[in-house]
């Protein structure tokens, strides 16, 4: 067996689209898109003892050519996998001086599992 010695910052999600993306260019004209990808996990077991389950909200963020990729093509509802690595922002609030921390998801690959205006009609798997 191979022995894995280093760290890894690797996140692979498949979701839901939970709004249309924001797309903008910023600076020298470097496109940046962020949207909310909902993901669903198993929650507890309601009163007639059947699975429920809960949506997790992940902020992602992609650039460049990924950026304008996903304000060309995806919409609210859209499913796809997103594949790349947690990043954390830190910044001293203007206002109250305290530290804020935000955390989300650098797409390295985003692909995209349904046509259309994103159908809502699939069952994400639990």
């Amino acid at each position: 067996m191979r022995s894995f010695r280093g760290t890894m910052n690797r996140v692979e999600l498949i979701g839901r689209l939970g709004a249309d993306p924001e797309v903008r260019q910023i600076g020298n004209g470097v496109s940046f898109c962020r949207f909310n990808l909902a993901t669903n996990r198993p929650g507890a077991n309601d009163e007639q003892g059947k699975r429920t389950s809960e949506t997790e909200w992940t902020t992602v963020e992609a650039w460049e050519r990924l950026a304008d990729v996903c304000g060309n093509y995806l919409q609210k509802g859209r499913r796809v996998m997103v594949m790349g690595s947690l990043r954390t922002d830190k910044w001293q609030d203007s206002e109250s001086g305290q530290t804020r921390w935000r955390t989300y998801v650098r797409a390295d690959e985003i692909i995209f599992l349904d046509g259309g205006a994103g159908r809502q009609d699939e069952e994400d798997d639990e």
